[in-house]
């Protein structure tokens, strides 16, 4: 049978194997002092012993302790378990009892006539015992035997001196005995207990060891585990994104091809189904970076003006259809945060007010405070109970049922958890008031900063948000170039373009696009549009760089991509280049986007209505006019 380990014996039978353990290190010590205390024993009393006696007495002690020192090496050889340390420990103590039955001996053998070698002989055994007390004390079998034997027949041979004096020598020499017993005992149990403290120390170590590595090993698992959950997900995102945004784009095209009016609500369910499945994957993807810490923040100064334009034209239609009252005020301030977080966050709020706002309406406005903004959504709505107030930050919480014909859908419950994990990331304080059945308001707090001069703001965007317009403007006479890996997503883009008007080439790089052109008609390209990550490792700036640089001049570029990474950002900015929302987009921010770009051409080949994208750049939409009220919100909840 396997040996058991050491944290399966008890604390007092390993404390004892260790005691045992010290008498067999100790061997060469006890055989030094037992024949120095011979020859000194020898010397003393050479003059009233016997020679022939002594010699016989130091050759019994040698033998004694040669038989010792062989049972220490066959100890040391064995290497015995601590079950098996009290046999050894019997052995060990047999010698000792022996040594001391010598020293008794020569105490009654060697008893000298004469006061003075009496005295000398008493001095010279306590000596012995006292000497030995740090070899034997560690086992008790051991101290007893060795220790009783060496002083009692000499204490009985000074008692039977017949005298009144012998007697008292006698009678103080038990007294010190009984002490030296005494002192014996406790070295031996202080020396146990701590053999059993330093055996638990190591217990508790091993087991805080155990439960670290245990700890560091669970940890390691749940990191590997989320590092492979965040690589499944950034890679099932890119190839979840590109279907989900053709089918947006076909979808979109399909409205726009429509004629057949009975089949119109049916298409309209179909971009409602599709929108609403785009925002859920959006949600599901942020919730996932948040998580994994792959979303970094980059704070910049930014106006506020803009975004709430960009609010009021995004969430005006989805009010309206709910027959909700949607009111933005307008404000010049300036805050510090990352524009596309915050905005995240704002259309979080606003989404989440809507959705749960049956009668009245929803008021947005950014206040100072001090140096800092906040930022109010206030909304007439259910309201949030006391005790749900911290639990609607939850993933997948909804304390309250949306309505299921709600313009806006149910959604998951993932909004406002999205929102406090973007509060925390941002360093922005988000606050909550509501009184239940009267509304909700939810506040950031930011800091403000100054306005920034007008060629910084005029430099300013890289990435854009863009809104959905009334009516999309035709393409008329204008040359779009699509390049994307995804075929998929190549014929949505041609669907979606050609339907307004626009001649598309889909290609999958620039080469193929020169090859569908004549070299003439390169110089006529009007809009290109590019996924960034492209197949084999290629990028959608590289290709734009090669067909401007063949066509000559700077065509208007747009950059779609499904890389919500921290790099793109920055790589689109360096090229200077636009950077739509991440796939899957909303087909109408394609056009829209497409639109703004190419007005910006000096010598545009197109022309392009400017009507709609004038009014999907921030005007409130019907439904949210500019002069609506809204009921007040709760007490609790205004600003």
């Amino acid at each position: 049978m396997p040996a058991p380990s050491d944290a399966a014996v008890p604390l007092l039978a390993r404390a004892l194997a260790d005691e045992v353990a010290t008498l067999f290190a100790s061997w060469q010590r006890t055989t030094l002092s037992m024949l120095l205390g011979a020859l000194i024993f020898s010397v003393v009393m050479a003059d009233t012993a016997p020679a022939a006696g002594l010699a016989l007495w130091i050759a019994a002690i040698l033998a004694n302790q040669a038989w010792r020192a062989a049972l220490a090496r066959a100890y040391h050889r064995a290497r015995p378990p601590p079950s098996a340390a009290r046999r050894w420990g019997a052995r060990w103590a047999l010698g000792s009892f022996v040594a001391g039955g010598l020293w008794g001996a020569a105490a009654v053998c060697f008893y000298p006539a004469s006061p003075a070698h009496q005295a000398l002989l008493i001095v010279c055994l306590f000596g012995v015992a006292l000497g030995g007390l740090n070899l034997t004390a560690v086992y008790k079998p051991s101290f007893y035997g060795f220790v009783l034997p060496a002083l009692l027949p000499l204490i009985l041979r000074v008692a039977s001196g017949g005298d009144d004096v012998h007697r008292s020598i006698a009678a103080v020499m038990s007294v010190v005995l009984l002490f030296l017993l005494a002192f014996g005992h406790q070295v031996n149990a202080l020396l146990t207990r701590s053999l059993m403290i330093r055996h638990e120390n190591t217990d508790l170590i091993a087991e805080l060891k155990a439960q670290t590595d245990a700890a560091q090993g669970a940890r390691t698992a749940a990191e590997n585990a989320n590092r492979a959950k965040s690589q499944f997900l950034a890679a099932a995102s890119h190839d979840l994104r590109q279907p989900l945004h053709a089918l947006g784009l076909f979808a979109a095209a399909l409205a726009l091809r429509l004629r057949d009016a009975d089949l119109r609500p049916l298409v309209g369910s179909i971009n409602a189904s599709v929108e609403a499945l785009e925002r859920l994957f959006a949600q599901l993807l942020d919730l996932s970076r948040l998580e994994a810490g792959a979303l970094q923040a980059v704070v910049t100064p930014l106006p506020l003006a803009p975004l709430l334009e960009r609010l009021a034209a995004d969430f005006g239609p989805q009010a309206e259809a709910s027959r909700l009252r949607l009111r933005i005020r307008a404000t010049p301030l300036w805050v510090a945060s990352d524009p596309v977080l915050l905005e995240r966050m704002l259309r979080n709020l606003v989404s989440n007010a809507l959705r749960y706002t049956h009668a009245g309406g929803v008021l947005v406005g950014a206040r100072r405070r001090g140096g800092a903004v906040r930022i109010d959504v206030v909304d007439t709505g259910v309201g949030i109970a006391p005790g749900d107030r911290e639990r609607v930050f939850g993933d997948f919480v909804q304390v309250s049922a949306a309505p299921r014909h709600h313009a806006g859908g149910r959604g998951m419950g993932l909004g406002l958890a999205i929102v406090r994990r973007l509060a925390d990331l941002l360093d922005h304080r988000l606050e909550l008031a509501s009184a239940t059945g009267r509304g909700s308001r939810f506040s950031i707090l930011l800091p403000v900063v100054a306005p920034a001069p007008a060629a910084a703001r005029s430099a300013a965007p890289a990435r854009v948000a863009v809104s959905e317009p009334r009516s999309a403007p035709p393409f008329a006479n204008c040359c779009i170039v699509a390049i994307d890996d995804d075929p998929a997503v190549l014929a949505a883009m041609r669907a979606l373009f050609e339907t307004r008007g626009g001649r598309v080439i889909a290609a999958v790089d620039a080469e193929q696009a020169q090859e569908a052109l004549d070299p003439s008609a390169l110089a006529g390209i009007d809009l290109i549009v590019a996924d960034l990550r492209l197949a084999e490792g290629r990028s959608g700036v590289d290709e734009i760089a090669r067909l401007r640089a063949a066509a000559g001049h700077a065509i208007p570029a747009l950059i779609v991509s499904g890389d919500t990474g921290d790099p793109a950002p920055g790589e689109v900015r360096a090229a200077g280049l636009t950077l739509l929302p991440p796939k899957p987009l909303v087909p109408a921010a394609l056009e829209v986007a497409a639109i703004a770009a190419i007005g910006r051409r000096q010598a545009a080949s197109c022309e392009v209505r400017r009507a709609a994208p004038s009014s999907a750049a921030g005007t409130l939409r019907p439904g949210s006019p500019a002069g609506s009220g809204i009921p007040a919100p709760p007490p609790s909840a205004r600003a």
